[in-house]
């Protein structure tokens, strides 16, 4: 079925930010025909019991570090990498499904080091976008406020079992929450054929098949967008059909790129033209800069009491704002250290070890970011995508202290930590939460998005995944990135229904 429709839209890309902007479009009345370059479908494994998830082998087909695809540059970490899923429903096939909100200084705290770091949009603006997204992915987590994290709506609330209240007494003196995780998390007692209580194409894709609106191509990888000087604007474009390895070519009235990060900023550099030699809306220079990304470590500790079995894991918020250097913030998710150490939840058992998941901040810079390639190609004859990006000693150290906080934590509250193995070594693209390079701002100097996900000149073309964001808090991104489409989708099917 070919939709035939002024106002059509084609969405590229079927993984959180598309699924959200497509099934958004779709309720506003707006007909969608969305591409995705995978044909392999979500697969996998989940089972819950009791709330806890007992099972999960996740579908791996198309999920790999696309080293065919980018090249460290000189200057950058060599061991920088960039993981991708190119299939129906993208990294959510993998995904661990944390969702807490961002906080309203998440949107602003930036600009005490430039106005470059301010985003375009407030906690205001987005809020009203939160609730449907959680109420699809059937949010477990505590519906009430909590140190820099605001409450979301939730459909299983959970708890922390009381051995735990020195913990969160501890965590109190320090400005701080712990708290049981945000989860997309589905029902107490489920079992689904996908590795994910929440992937975005089986919760959000699949049921908008059965609309007349609704038109979904896989196989279809994006190639260019191209650009009319007659009509100024984006007008058509190309893929390739992965099962004809033909060109083909659409049109539409406008276009939402959420191909996942760096694949979007790929396919704007691609999407040159005399009226954008150097890739649309980079007149500014600003495309492929600015690149940010969690700090990921991930380490075991032994303590000398044992605590109740936290499965789902608990969190521990960031410091208050202000303590903290602008934009170099940390979280602490706290778990079990092996899947075989969550059936102890169901029977009340304790434990003496634990595992932690840090996440910490970088700060976006103009020289972080990606590039096209002068020479080399990929296997579609495209640039390969330079890489310039590795984490300073500022960054590093924050690693070094955040964990040491957490320790002081616990020992403040009269448990003594033994720490065990680090596991990972630090580097770029390891937690797989990039962001930036397609950034959201107020001034085209700063940005190549305006406040409504619009490429400010090419406003037909709209940017709807992680590469929209100004900055990136210690938060996991794709809720609000999810909420920031819903958004763009409402102001897009205004300006096409108002002309």
């Amino acid at each position: 079925m070919t939709i035939n429709n002024s106002r059509r839209v084609i969405v590229i890309g079927s993984g959180p930010a598309g699924a959200a902007t497509a099934w958004k479009l779709i309720k506003n009345g707006i007909p969608v025909t969305m591409l995705d370059s995978g044909f392999h479908y979500p697969s996998g494994l989940l089972l819950r019991m009791g709330g806890v998830n007992l099972f999960r082998r996740t579908g791996t087909e198309g999920y790999v570090d696309d080293e065919d695809e980018y090249i460290p540059e000189d200057g950058g970490d060599p061991e920088i990498c960039w993981w991708t899923n190119h299939n129906p429903g993208g990294l959510s096939n993998q995904w661990t499904g944390a969702v807490p909100r961002f906080a309203p200084e998440d949107f602003y705290e930036g600009g005490a080091l430039h106005e470059k770091y301010v985003w375009p949009v407030t906690y205001d603006d987005v809020a009203p976008y939160y609730p449907a997204i959680e109420k699809l992915m059937h949010v477990s987590g505590t519906d009430q406020p909590a140190h820099q994290l605001p409450a979301g709506y939730v459909s299983s609330k959970r708890t922390l079992d009381q051995d735990w209240a020195p913990l969160i007494k501890s965590a109190e003196q320090t400005g701080q929450s712990l708290i049981p995780l945000p989860l997309a998390d589905g029902p107490d007692w489920y079992m689904v054929k996908r590795g994910t209580a929440f992937n975005s194409f089986s919760v959000m894709v699949e049921p908008l098949m059965s609309s007349p609106l609704f038109e979904f191509i896989d196989g279809a990888h994006a190639l260019e967008l191209e650009w009319s000087d007659l009509k100024n604007k984006v007008t058509g474009l190309v893929y390739h059909n992965r099962r004809t390895g033909l060109q083909e070519r659409l049109e539409a009235d406008a276009f939402v790129v959420a191909c996942g990060q760096l694949a979007s900023t790929k396919l704007l550099f691609a999407s040159k033209s005399a009226a954008f030699p150097n890739g649309l809306g980079n007149n500014h220079d600003v495309l492929g800069r600015y690149l940010h990304d969690h700090v990921k470590e991930w380490f075991s500790f032994e303590i000398d009491q044992p605590l109740s079995v936290l499965a789902p894991s608990a969190y521990v918020t960031r410091r208050p704002y202000g303590q903290d250097h602008p934009l170099l913030a940390a979280s602490w998710t706290l778990g079990m250290p092996s899947q075989s150490a969550k059936f102890a939840r169901l029977i009340g058992r304790k434990s003496n070890r634990f595992a932690v998941q840090l996440f910490t901040t970088s700060i976006p810079r103009h020289d972080r970011g990606q590039q096209p390639h002068p020479t080399l190609k990929d296997k579609l004859g495209q640039p390969l995508v330079r890489l310039t990006f590795s984490f300073d000693d500022a960054e590093v150290q924050n690693v070094h202290d955040s964990r040491q906080h957490l320790i002081d934590l616990f020992e403040r509250a009269g448990i003594q930590v033994k720490l065990d193995d680090i596991f990972f070594q630090i580097f770029p693209g390891l937690s797989i939460h990039y962001g930036g390079t397609i950034r959201m701002h107020r001034d085209p100097q700063y940005g190549v998005l305006d406040q409504w996900n619009r490429v400010y000149e090419a406003p037909n073309v709209l940017v709807t995944d992680a590469s929209a964001f100004t900055t990136g808090p210690e938060k996991n991104p794709t809720l609000t990135m999810m909420a920031l489409a819903m958004r763009a989708a409402d102001k897009l099917t205004e300006d096409l229904k108002t002309g």
